[in-house]
């Protein structure tokens, strides 16, 4: 059987290139767009082609659905705008008028215009019941002609891209031009809106994405890491992801804040024209010039037992203090606390007008502090679920909580640098501390709770005096300090620069006692051991040291990561580390003999925060991946026999392994039947639940076969591939979770 890529979903091959595609508003369907004059619309649940439309001459260069689905529009090389019936063949308008071939369409929200762009430079906006054009935007050079355009969520504004270099901006009552937004070293190619209609992404033959605030007219991101002209670009539904694609025939992914790459699909042959995202952002359709559009998972992120109900992506996840349970926050503004042991989610906290965007647990787990997009910070009852109290105050998000040792005292701060002093029971601010010019990074109180220590973008760590809010040291200047670290005894403070180096400061006295040298990138993250006699720290280039805090020398250089260090954790007792890092892998160090001991790999997505259990005899740590994915692992064994197992993870209801053939399946989908015959695939599977449930499996290769048909030889196991299963039906799912994902 040939390799199938992560998530990949079965094909639709076409006997010519395929220019454009776009799902259907409620996701049960998908339509094509073909070089030949064709337009076939086929079924998401089994792929089977259900309509053909026909009449373009020459290439249909773009379709779209109008909102409620029941018509669609095409253009093409023949200069014609065509308005399709989903629901019978025929053509219900053509709409003529443009000089020159059509190159792209949009229906508007509203469903009662549609957007044409042609080769003469110009914008048409129709009457969809008339078909009588309403408005000719002109602004783009007539030689060189728009490319793409695409309406605004609310309707009042298009976006078009142009062979010009530029994007603009139209105001659609006044039929102006708002802004003319210019960077692109070559043609634009793509424009699309994000979901909340602030921002507009486009790309181009310049080989980047461009994401624009639409309100400032300004460039907010460039998105590099395709060097070939990029033809398509999107937004997903959430508005966190943007799709790229084109001519280097890979599609893709990018975190639409922070700019960074998220995943890279590969599978098409030729260059690819179009992305889409289905209604629900849990797939992407690709069309390419090989023929063929292909389906992609984005979703599947691993194997897991539990069933954890999981409604989108994950922003943050801690284990409660007493170490029994996780709570973690989403970006739909719910929060879930789950049972660590099954995964199952046994309260969740709903009412948050925004996400949440972090959150701090108070050092008995009795109270629950979260801040919201609107920068307020509430303040949960643990044991009743109730939001007691609202803290109102910052003018912006609020990045950082942290709790006084007590819990009593809560620390926040917020994109300005100012960092706030918040009494808990009474939800009134005690002191506000300004001194930092930039956004502050982290906050960590002093295990006395009468000193917080912060760290800031500016290059300085500031320690304050909690009861009067004096600063009485600021430590640094030299560099940006991307980490602070108080000491279990609180007599030291360890801070991490982007001068490669970590600093150790006498927090009495405020002098740096010791200079670590030994990183050759900047550091990103420092950690003391539970007994303080050990730190870690690890750094852009992906190297992890453990260092002797009374000598300052560094007694161990961990090596394996590939890529920046996000997050380091000691075990309870210290014995061992875990680190995270963009490199997409998890190790597990013995933190006394610098032995490594495990790897997770194959995470498709770079580690956003680990956690460790605070209950010693647990011996296990939550991850957090930057899709939003969430996994909890076990530690095994005893001394060189050390591994992890995975305990639970997402839940997407599919299964998946890597280079695995497969055998005992239960349950498994049409489309995934329909997905391993592509692939050569012979027989039918069959199924042993029960046995299957009593297996371990790999991470790093499932060990099965297909059942054979006579003659039929099965493929070897050490081949690439990779794919995506069902999960066992529901009466079943006892004997699932006692299934086990190990790695060694």
């Amino acid at each position: 059987m040939s390799g199938v890529q992560f998530g990949e979903l079965p094909f639709i091959k076409e006997d010519t290139k395929v220019y454009s595609c776009a799902y259907s508003p409620d996701g049960n369907s998908i339509a094509v767009s073909l070089d030949n004059g064709v337009i076939n619309i086929y079924s998401t649940s089994n792929w089977d082609r259900i309509r053909t439309f026909s009449g373009h001459n020459g290439v249909v260069w773009g379709i779209a659905f109008s909102p409620d689905g029941s018509r669609l529009v095409s253009c093409g090389n023949d200069s014609t705008v065509r308005v399709w019936s989903n629901e019978s063949e025929p053509c219900i308008r053509t709409l003529t008028g443009d000089w020159d071939r059509v190159s792209s369409v949009a229906y508007s929200p509203q469903g009662d215009t549609i957007a044409s762009a042609s080769d003469d430079g110009r914008i048409r906006v129709w009457d969809v019941e008339t078909g009588e054009c309403r408005i000719i935007l002109i602004g783009h050079w007539w030689y060189m002609y728009v490319r793409s355009i695409a309406y605004s969520p609310n309707g009042h504004q298009i976006a078009s891209g142009s062979r010009d270099f530029t994007v603009r901006i139209w105001d659609l009552k006044t039929e102006t031009c708002l802004h003319t937004l210019r960077g692109h070293a070559g043609g634009v190619y793509d424009v699309t809106y994000s979901p909340q209609g602030d921002r507009v992404a486009s790309c181009g033959r310049d080989g980047t994405v461009r994401v624009w605030d639409v309100e400032m007219g300004t460039c907010c991101h460039v998105l590099r890491g395709q060097d070939r002209p990029i033809d398509t670009v999107a937004y997903s539904p959430q508005g966190d992801v943007i799709a790229s694609a084109g001519s280097d025939n890979t599609v893709k992914l990018w975190d639409s804040e922070t700019g960074v790459s998220r995943q890279v699909l590969t599978g098409h042959s030729d260059s690819i024209n179009c992305v889409a995202f289905s209604p629900n952002g849990g797939h992407i359709a690709s069309a390419s010039n090989d023929g063929t559009v292909r389906l992609w998972d984005i979703g599947s992120g691993g194997t897991r037992q539990a069933r954890v109900s999981l409604s989108s992506g994950v922003l943050s996840v801690k284990y409660l203090p007493q170490g029994n349970q996780i709570v973690s926050s989403w970006q739909d503004g719910t929060v879930e606390i789950c049972d660590v042991e099954t995964g199952v989610c046994r309260r969740k906290l709903t009412g948050h007008a925004s996400c949440v965007r972090c959150y701090a647990f108070s050092s008995r787990g009795d109270i629950l502090a979260f801040a919201r997009n609107n920068g307020t910070v509430g303040i949960w009852d643990m044991e009743t679920g109730t939001c007691h109290q609202t803290l109102i105050g910052h003018d912006d998000y609020v990045m950082v909580i942290a709790f006084s040792p007590r819990g009593d005292r809560v620390a926040t701060d917020n994109f300005f640098g100012i960092v706030k002093i918040w009494d808990v029971e009474a939800g009134e601010c005690s002191h506000i501390f300004i001194g930092h010019t930039m956004l502050v990074k982290s906050i960590v109180y002093s295990p006395k709770g009468n000193q917080i220590a912060t760290s800031s973008y500016d290059g300085t760590a500031r320690m304050w005096d909690v009861d009067s809010g004096v600063c009485f040291y600021t430590l640094g200047g030299n560099s940006v300090i991307r980490g602070i670290a108080y000491s279990p005894r609180g007599d030291f403070l360890a801070s991490a620069g982007s001068d490669m180096t970590v600093r150790l400061w006498n927090v009495e006295t405020g002098e740096c006692c010791n200079i670590l040298i030994g990183h050759s990138n900047k550091v990103n993250v420092v950690t003391y051991s539970p007994s303080g006699d050990q730190l870690a720290s690890g750094c852009e280039g992906g190297a992890v040291k453990l260092w002797n805090v009374e000598t300052g020398d560094c007694v161990h250089a961990l090596v394996g990561h590939t890529a920046g260090i996000t997050s380091l954790v000691f075990s309870p007792n210290g014995s061992e580390l875990v680190s995270g890092s963009d490199d997409k892998t998890i190790r597990l160090y013995d933190a006394l003999s610098g032995q490594y001991h495990a790897v997770i790999q194959d995470l498709n997505h770079s580690i956003k925060s680990v956690d460790w259990n605070p209950d010693p005899t647990a011996n296990c740590f939550v991850i957090v991946c930057v899709d939003g994915s969430a996994r909890r692992w076990q530690v095994i064994g005893e001394g060189d026999q050390r591994h992890v197992r995975l305990c639970w993870g997402p839940t997407n209801d599919i299964f998946s392994v890597r280079d695995a053939l497969i055998q005992d399946v239960h349950g498994l989908s049409q489309l995934n039947k329909q997905l391993l015959k592509q692939r050569g695939a012979a027989g039918e599977p069959f199924v042993r639940l029960r046995e299957l449930s009593k297996k371990v499996i790999s991470m790093a290769s499932a060990v099965s076969g297909l059942k054979q048909q006579p003659n039929e030889v099965v493929p070897d196991p050490t081949s690439s591939a990779s794919l995506s299963v069902e999960q066992p039906e529901r009466q079943d799912q006892e004997d699932s979770d006692s299934k086990n994902m190990s790695d060694g």
